[in-house]
């Protein structure tokens, strides 16, 4: 049976694009502070509005509705004046990671057949290195001087009139922690439902500013973080690299009530705390995401800055989130019952049954932020949208007595081993409880007699002194002797994605080549 949402519906969502958020705001508020920088640049809501207005006028006739712009760069108040200013102009805007190499980047433009493209003075070399797989470009735009350029336009554009149940309003790339990134089809009905559901919890109030250091091409900064702050008429702090130190001073000067931090920036947060940065007063909860949390880390950052951690689940095929913990109600290490109006449920791996509370299964998810599909693949998307729509995650939870969910592993990156599934964040959990353990990825090796053993990748903490040896011993007293850790190896780092997600299939290639 499907878990239903605590909360009261919202249905029916307001059928209008996402930038209608920026307008409804700018025009009750147009001196108020909307994007800010660390060197106190300052743009209000008036000033961002009118941007979009020239960034339509800008692009002319080169994009219509329904074409693809792509976005180069890293995150600044000029990238989020042009994402917005495409949308309004009707384009799908496609915002990419900008440290692809021209061979990844070209795959993926070719795929996408953008005409336009935002580009940065880092990453154009980059793209003019893989102009030659993409001839629909027609436009390489730079942002660096982007205020320049709309400044000297004569008169805006118009709003392009669209459909926002069909129309896409963004491509965004997943994480391809198991595969090739594939592009997610997000409508503006996905991305309005998700900011109107997750703001119902309540997790992010009004007035309190908002810190945005999560890039742009995840969707955690472009409609998590970036929809919300337009959508509630709050200043937005765009911070393009991650800094522990700088992050700490602008959320105790500004006095940011709700903090976002993925596992890895939560991390770096709780370091820069221990080694003497300040404490945050004003900020009542740190919401992380994008990757699980261990419970470790959640104690950790509560006796650093006595500030609850609370834990949503999302994806990018579910838009941002599906699951949150109520504010007031937080259960330490799930994700919280589904948001308004999303269905839940869990389903065996083995049987294709419904499982009951407690029991594992992969989750499938159902609700107004689920995506339309993969950009041109087909196949991709009926593998994980059934008709009625039902989104398979890949991801392996369990549900509590309340609807709780607890994120148990991937579906794909189980362990093998014989004829037991071994899941590998059960393992890193464990072995990030040893003192000496700084970081650590389990990963499948594999293997002639049991098909795959886990093995763990293993970063020690400064001056640590602990051997393979000592770290396999403290697993195997935790753990049933299938799921034992059967081979360790000392590096000097865990690849991870923005969102804080272990690249396993990195660390799994590197293992293969030393094979053949």
């Amino acid at each position: 049976m499907a878990v239903q949402s605590p909360w009261y519906s919202l249905d029916p969502y307001p059928r209008v694009p996402l930038y209608r958020y920026l307008e409804r705001t700018a025009a009750g508020h147009p001196a108020r502070p909307a994007l800010l920088t660390p060197d106190g640049e300052s743009w209000t809501f008036g000033q961002v509005l009118a941007a979009t207005r020239r960034v339509v006028r800008l692009l002319g006739d080169d994009v219509r509705r329904g074409d693809r712009v792509a976005f180069l760069a890293a995150s600044s108040p000029a990238y989020a004046a042009a994402l917005y200013g495409a949308m309004t102009a009707g384009a799908i805007v496609a915002p990419m990671n900008p440290l692809l190499k021209p061979g990844e980047l070209g795959r993926a433009l070719a795929e996408i057949e953008p005409v336009a493209a935002f580009v940065s003075n880092e990453t154009r070399p980059g793209l003019e290195a893989a102009r030659a797989e993409v001839p629909s470009l027609r436009r390489v735009i730079p942002l660096d001087d982007l205020w320049t350029q709309i400044d000297a336009l004569s008169g805006s554009g118009s709003p392009v009139a669209v459909d926002p149940e069909r129309d896409i309003a963004a491509l965004i790339f997943s994480s391809g922690t198991t595969g090739s990134p594939k592009g997610v089809m997000l409508s503006h009905a996905n991305l309005v439902a998700n900011m109107r559901q997750t703001l119902a919890t309540g997790m992010t109030p009004p007035y309190s500013p908002l810190l945005n250091y999560m890039p742009f091409f995840h969707v955690y900064g472009f409609a998590a973080i970036m929809g919300m702050a337009f959508a509630l008429g709050v200043p937005q702090h765009i911070i393009p690299r991650f800094d522990p130190a700088l992050i700490l001073k602008l959320a105790g000067e500004h006095s940011v009530h709700t903090l976002y931090a993925p596992p890895p920036a939560l991390r770096a947060l709780v370091a820069a705390r221990k080694g003497g940065g300040p404490a945050l007063p004003s900020t009542r909860l740190f919401v992380t995401g994008g990757a699980a949390t261990l419970p470790g880390l959640w104690q950790e950052a509560e006796e650093a800055f006595g500030i609850p951690v609370c834990q949503p689940y999302g994806l990018s095929e579910a838009t941002a989130a599906t699951n949150m913990n109520p504010p007031h109600r937080v259960k330490r290490g799930t994700a919280g019952p589904p948001l308004p109006d999303t269905e839940q449920k869990l389903v065996s791996v083995e049987t294709g049954q419904e499982v009951t509370t407690g029991e594992v299964g992969e989750i499938y998810v159902r609700g107004p932020q689920v995506m339309q599909g993969y950009w041109q693949r087909p196949d991709a998307t009926a593998d994980c949208l059934s008709p009625d729509g039902w989104l398979r995650t890949g991801d392996l939870g369990r549900h509590d007595e309340d609807g709780y969910l607890t994120i148990v592993d991937r579906l794909k990156e189980m362990i093998r081993y014989k004829a037991h599934q071994v899941a590998p964040s059960d393992l890193e959990a464990l072995l990030l409880d040893h003192p000496a353990v700084a970081d650590v990825a389990v990963i499948p090796k594999a293997d002639e007699e049991a098909g795959e053993i886990p093995k763990a990748c293993v970063v020690r903490r400064p001056a640590a002194d602990v051997s393979a040896a000592d770290l396999m011993e403290f697993v195997a007293a935790r753990v049933n002797p299938m799921s034992r850790i059967r081979e360790v190896e000392f590096v000097d780092s865990i690849p991870r994605n923005p969102s804080g997600k272990i690249l396993r299939r990195e660390l799994i290639a590197r293992e293969r080549a030393r094979d053949v």
